[in-house]
């Protein structure tokens, strides 16, 4: 069906941007009553049944046809630096080109959002039989009502697939020496992630699981390789606003009862500010007529800030990396995910919390303040690979909980230019001391006597251009955050 017949129809639903979200919600519509007329647009293709793109080890991935290839404005916190932002331009969105990590977080979030809107349906446990209904779970004998086993999600493991890498006995120990225990069974899954887990991946052998593949789009019309330009909005009686359907960038109109835009955190607020919707100020600047002065529109973007550094391996011969001549690494499952074990999660020392908080904030802040709260504040990744010849392997620090906020605004009036993307990284003190002591853990990890990994197997930091040191157990506050600025991507 082209776009033209589709004009004809009058739809129940129609979705701007087919990616996860869409994917689930028009699957789960349509389950619901199979009578309704739903359509999903989407600007990328579907690409379902490309082996470059589904199995793995493909290099067409971030930074590929898939990829909309977006660039920050420049960095204030950053050195200036203009940073890559990979997002999906597929049916299926983001699980067309991401790592496919399956992490569920942290049930302390769930709980304050729950709290925020005083409805346990948002709580961790009112969620729960949602995220158990997504996934079918590698394991049935592992925390089992924590997990579903026949849901769309195939969620394999690195005990799953037979993948153990030869450096995961001594990380699991090196970990424990810096004071990270394992958490029961591995399972960072099961509400409470702080701890060392296995890495969990939503694959099946490998397969990547595209979000528009295993929630089938099966009695839904799709329209992909296709922009809209505008949402059609009429204003009602007493000045209400109705969506009434879109405008494509071809110029045709099409009509639904109900528009539900779904193309990310960057296209959406872009959309409705061509729409007419969003900050006036904003809108004017492009002769965009304002039907609603929405002040919020672009504003809050936040975005997880990750860093990574690599270490030289003393004997790379031994076979501890990728690269390295390890017979192991020719089984055909060591390509079927990330090369690590485990995905490692961490609260930070509260002290230094408290004096970033009232930095941000202008006052000391009370016990209960939110942050003060025992939760997940950093993701920690220890790559098995960093070098063709397995000389060295990789540290990866994510702040999951970012406290920085940014902006998304217009750089014309025309849908097909990309907007400007402000994440406005480490602008808060709570950002830059929770990266400082991520670093300063995976330094202790990697780089001091106290751990096994440090002791044996590692010798120093590879460091990195522009800077004459490396990271070291006596590396100061002021090298580690002039690294980050010039890294964090």
């Amino acid at each position: 069906m082209d776009s033209s017949q589709i004009s004809d129809i009058l739809w129940d639903y129609i979705f701007v941007g087919g990616g996860l979200s869409a994917s689930v919600v028009s699957h789960r519509l349509f389950e619901h009553d199979p009578n309704l007329k739903i359509l999903i647009v989407e600007a990328g293709p579907n690409v379902g049944d490309r082996a470059d793109i589904v199995w793995p080890n493909s290099t067409n991935l971030i930074g590929g046809d898939l990829d909309w290839k977006y660039d920050t404005a420049s960095q204030q916190n950053l050195d200036g630096r203009s940073i890559n932002l990979p997002c999906g331009k597929a049916l299926g969105g983001g699980t067309a080109i991401n790592t496919n990590g399956w992490v569920r977080g942290d049930k302390v979030d769930f709980d304050l959002w729950g709290s925020t809107v005083n409805d346990k349906r948002w709580t961790y446990d009112g969620l729960l039989p949602f995220m158990r209904k997504s996934e079918r779970f590698w394991s049935d004998s592992i925390n089992k009502m924590q997990h579903g086993h026949d849901g769309p999600a195939l969620i394999q493991s690195v005990t799953s697939t037979k993948r153990q890498f030869p450096l995961r006995d001594y990380a699991l120990q090196a970990w424990r020496e810096v004071g990270i225990d394992a958490l029961p069974h591995l399972d960072g899954n099961a509400g409470n992630p702080l701890g060392v887990a296995e890495l969990q991946e939503n694959k099946m052998s490998g397969r990547r699981e595209i979000a528009s593949s295993i929630y089938p789009l099966d009695g839904i019309t799709v329209l992909t390789e296709t922009l809209v330009e505008k949402l059609l909005i009429e204003k009602r009686d007493r000045g209400h606003l109705v969506t009434i359907g879109i405008k494509l960038l071809n110029g045709t109109e099409i009509r639904g009862r109900e528009t539900i835009v779904s193309a990310g955190a960057i296209r959406s607020p872009q959309l409705l500010m061509l729409s007419g919707i969003g900050p006036a100020e904003e809108l004017t600047k492009f002769n965009i007529p304002v039907l609603l002065d929405n002040t919020h529109v672009g504003k809050n973007f936040s975005d997880h800030t990750l860093f990574a550094h690599a270490w030289k391996v003393k004997d790379p011969a031994a076979g501890w990396a990728l690269g390295s001549p390890n017979p192991l690494f020719r089984e055909p499952q060591y390509g079927w995910g990330s090369p690590s074990d485990f995905v490692v999660s961490n609260d930070v020392p509260k002290d230094g919390l408290i004096a970033a908080i009232a930095e941000d904030e202008g006052v000391t802040p009370q016990p209960t303040h939110p942050l003060l709260l025992k939760r997940t504040f950093v993701e920690h990744v220890f790559l098995s690979a960093g070098a063709p010849d397995g000389s060295l392997v990789t540290l990866i620090a994510i702040i999951l909980l970012p406290t920085s906020h940014g902006t998304i605004k217009l750089t014309s009036a025309n849908v097909s230019d990309p907007p400007l993307i402000d994440p406005n990284y480490l602008s808060t003190a709570v950002d830059r001391y929770v990266l400082r002591e991520a670093v300063k853990l995976q330094v202790r990890f990697a780089g001091s006597k106290e751990t096994v990994i440090g002791r044996e197997i590692l010798d120093g930091e590879a460091g990195a251009p522009g800077f004459d040191e490396q990271f070291s157990i006596i590396s100061t506050d002021e090298y580690i955050d002039a690294r980050v600025r010039a890294g964090v991507g």
